[in-house]
């Protein structure tokens, strides 16, 4: 079995993604597409090639995750992240981490060492700096610009929690949202990774469905698969998106119809614009669907060198 490396770039409004940002945006999918197929094949398991890609996507600054992360209300970054391997459900996670942009490497030595599986705040922030993982540099000033105008708009608003999330009407130049990969490596193992800035103005403390094994993602190759959601966080936690996902699989469903199913179950909760989903099955099958204007996404597989990229709904990839 070949290697197949699935990325997604985040599902959002993306009203302003056109020109050289839309082609930044597709070649930062590519480009982390790529680093997961050469990572497997190079030898590395499903997860390692994960968190290349993901660790990609963090250093870019393209994306809503590591450099690229928006700020919360206090115009500060916090960043959410998680990581799941397959074979043995193994799993590490992060909420409101601030001290570090690298937030899928916390999730590795999380996991790695086994202790725990989620860490929040302080104590996260801790085990970045003993990691001596690079730390998050101050914003700059179009972020800074950013988060004015819509902490403007947010004091005209009655309903401030959709400001900046993928049902946000007004929303302006806020990019898309989380970033994640599922990986099946050459031995039929799974694995899932996402990272995220979160929301445009999110309470400080605010952790999302990134951080949450089941919500955000899920690897199990015992059920089939790997899923990775992207979209309105507390939407996910409350459907279980991702688990829901991997439940199909199990079911016999396909990578694609798996993906349908985990959004067809979600607008079906709380409405169009909540969000999108990938997914990988345990024979290297596919799959992705939203129901927001756009989700970037890419594919990469060992010994093809082509990487189909996709953003809006009708775009074949």
């Amino acid at each position: 079995m070949s290697g197949v490396v699935v990325v997604h770039g985040g599902a959002g409004v993306m009203r302003s993604l056109a020109g050289e940002q839309e082609l930044a945006y597709r070649e930062g999918l590519r480009a982390a597409a790529a680093a997961g197929r050469d990572a497997l094949a190079q030898g590395a398991d499903a997860l390692e090639a994960a968190v290349v890609a993901v660790r990609s996507m963090e250093d870019s600054g393209v994306f809503n995750a590591g450099l690229g992360s928006c700020l919360d209300q206090d115009a500060r970054y916090s960043l959410d992240a998680s990581l799941m391997r397959g074979h043995d459900r193994a799993a590490g996670g992060v909420g409101a981490v601030t001290a570090t942009y690298r937030a899928i490497d916390l999730c590795r030595s999380i996991l790695d060492e086994g202790r725990h599986v989620l860490l929040v705040g302080p104590g996260a922030d801790r085990r970045a700096q003993a990691l001596g993982l690079p730390p998050l540099p101050d914003p700059p000033a179009d972020k800074l610009a950013t988060h004015a105008e819509l902490q403007t708009k947010a004091q005209r608003v009655e309903d401030l929690g959709s400001v900046g999330r993928p049902d946000d009407d007004g929303a302006g130049d806020v990019g898309s949202d989380t970033v994640g990969a599922v990986v099946l490596d050459e031995l039929g193992r799974c694995a899932a990774a996402n990272s995220t800035g979160g929301l445009w103005l999110k309470l400080p403390g605010r952790v999302g469905d990134s951080a949450l094994v089941g919500a955000g993602l899920f690897a199990c190759d015992e059920l089939g698969g790997a899923a990775c959601t992207t979209g309105i966080g507390e939407r996910m936690i409350r459907a279980l998106t991702a688990k829901l996902a991997c439940d199909a699989l199990a079911q016999g469903a396909s990578a694609q119809e798996a993906a349908e199913h985990a959004i067809a179950d979600l607008e079906r909760r709380f409405g169009p614009d909540s969000g999108g989903v990938i997914v990988v099955d345990g024979q290297g099958g596919v799959g992705a669907a939203l129901n927001t204007r756009g989700m970037g996404r890419a594919v990469a597989r060992v010994g093809d060198d082509a990487i189909p990229v996709a953003v809006w709904p009708d775009e074949g990839w």
